[in-house]
């Protein structure tokens, strides 16, 4: 770590000379000019070992993260150990500039160095980044207004108030209205008509009133949950983690799309990638929890290795291994031939139906399996999703976020992570109001019910009362505005508390709840209200 660190230091001074980012120096309007010429291009004497610094730190990475993701235990540096200090002030530095930001005029090296060494600034500094420069004019313009208003306001009342004071950048926004029973038709003409667009999409159901981000959420959750349970099948079953990888298909049959079926699947994967780039680029939260080999297939970030099926399909990894320990009489018996396992229809090789294997062929039946699951069977569901992706936003505009990032960045914290589910969590994040304090006995009941929810039950209650699935990065803490609970209103005489429902305002990440007598009528009273209180946006 003591080495790691000298790096970190020695990179940030050799790029601080380079770039004159991180100093006021003479030589810093050339160094711009450099950067924005391409970045490694035309580098002085004194600047010429910086390429190589780059490439040997970026390969030290590299190898890091291959030990960490291996099965026998190493002692690794962590990430936070190649951050990069002077880059990360620098970097900070040019984005506090709202002309530079909203006139597209930042140097080059800030978007080039995040993507190609991105492993050097932490994810929170790529995420402001992110917002400033991919997403479009509007966006960065409310991306700087809104930190402006965090820096220079001590709560959230001060930032509403200055907001409504001085409004620099207002994203305009978009409403449509659709029907329940056609909603996967509803998206694919939404997501043609007014996906492409500047404004932000929000929607409302036919024969509904409730409006804002709760329909909007529960909307693209809806359209996942059709993708994920589509005939003909998408994605593969058994990945790690529930995440989605697509289905392998013969790729000629899918390329001619001249069965209803090919186009079928090539359409859904179209409509994937328009809800995946529309999700990112209004920071909406979807179910879709992308492997993140599917994203180095779609960004082709890096090769695939024998470990990428173990990742994907650990059940074929295994008995690939299996195979490899046979001798040559064990694996002629077993009269496997050169296709696809579980798909018969895919040849590996030309006739491979009538290919056996044997001793003297394993090595290139193991290597065409892995290679046809990861790359060759899934090439054309990945291209329609690119396609589909680029439409909205350019993949180039990904390469900052590392393949798990972006995988996390659509689906947000997973239901799974119980950091973010303690009562401390809870209770530094979950704010009480009108009528509740943060020593309420109802509240606290509350904070102990949610911190004893299983996974399911989580995603029960977070889709009652924020419209989405999951959490955003940083747990309860991500939330905007901050999940608030607040007392209903007592019922007249003879009624009491303990016959009313809780019910929730998603657009505001508000829950009203009634000052129930015990724990037990609280338990009761919210697991119904998750249960039956889906589907639906109406008056409460």
């Amino acid at each position: 770590e003591a080495d790691a660190g000298g790096l970190r230091v020695n990179l940030g001074a050799k790029f601080a000379a380079a770039s004159g980012a991180a100093s006021g120096e003479e030589e810093g309007d050339e160094a711009s000019v450099t950067a924005a010429s391409g970045f490694m291009a035309g580098l002085r004497p004194d600047q010429e070992a910086l390429p190589t610094m780059l490439q040997l730190i970026s390969a030290f990475y590299n190898i890091c993260e291959h030990l960490r993701g291996g099965e026998a235990e190493a002692a690794v540096p962590e990430p936070e150990a190649f951050h990069c200090g002077a880059l990360t002030a620098a970097l900070l530095r040019q984005l506090s500039d709202p002309l530079a930001v909203c006139t597209g005029s930042l140097p080059a090296w800030c978007t080039r160095m995040a993507g190609s060494c991105r492993f050097l600034f932490p994810s929170s500094v790529r995420r402001i980044l992110h917002h400033s420069c991919n997403l479009g004019l509007s966006r960065a313009l409310h991306h700087v207004q809104q930190r402006a208003l965090a820096q220079h306001a001590p709560s959230q009342e001060a930032q509403r108030r200055l907001e409504a004071e001085v409004v620099v950048a207002s994203i305009p926004r978009q409403k449509v209205r659709i029907s329940r029973q056609r909603i996967i038709e509803s998206a694919v003409k939404v997501m043609n008509l007014y996906g492409g667009g500047s404004t932000i999409l929000e929607v409302e159901y036919v024969g509904e009133v409730g409006t804002g981000s709760g329909p909007t959420l529960e909307f693209f959750a809806q359209v996942a949950d059709v993708l994920r349970n589509s005939e003909p099948r998408l994605f593969r079953d058994g990945v790690p983690g529930g995440m989605l990888f697509p289905a392998p298909h013969d790729p000629e049959w899918l390329a001619k799309a001249e069965d209803q079926d090919a186009q079928l699947i090539l359409e859904r994967f179209r409509l994937l990638g328009q809800v995946v780039a529309k999700c990112i680029l209004d920071s909406r939260l979807v179910d879709i929890q992308l492997h993140p080999m599917f994203w180095r297939a779609a960004l082709k970030s890096a090769p695939f290795t024998p470990r990428c099926l173990r990742d994907v399909d650990p059940e074929l990894h295994a008995s690939m291994a299996r195979l490899r320990q046979m001798d040559k009489e064990a694996l002629a018996s077993l009269c496997v031939d050169f296709t696809l396992p579980g798909c018969p229809h895919i040849a590996l090789r030309p006739g491979g139906a009538d290919i056996s294997l044997n001793g003297d062929n394993l090595d290139d039946y193991v290597q065409r399996v892995t290679e046809a699951t990861l790359v060759t069977a899934i090439a054309p569901q990945v291209q329609a999703f690119c396609s589909a992706f680029k439409e909205l936003l350019p993949l180039e505009a990904c390469a900052i976020w590392s393949e798990t990032e972006l995988s996390s960045i659509v689906a947000g914290a997973s239901v799974r992570d119980p950091a973010f589910w303690t009562v401390e969590h809870l209770a530094a994040h979950v704010k009480a109001q009108h009528g509740y304090t943060p020593d309420s006995r109802c509240f606290r009941d509350l904070l102990e019910l949610m911190s004893g929810f299983s996974p399911e039950d989580r995603k029960r209650f977070l889709t009652f009362a924020t419209g989405a699935p999951s959490l955003p990065v940083g747990g309860f803490g991500g939330l905007k505005p901050p999940l608030t609970v607040v007392k209903k209103e007592a019922p007249p005489a003879p009624l009491t508390p303990d016959q009313f429902m809780p019910s929730v305002m998603t657009c505001a990440n508000y829950l009203k709840m009634p000052e129930y007598s015990t724990a037990d009528v609280l338990r009761q009273k919210l697991t119904f209200a998750m249960s039956e209180g889906q589907s639906a946006f109406l008056l409460s």
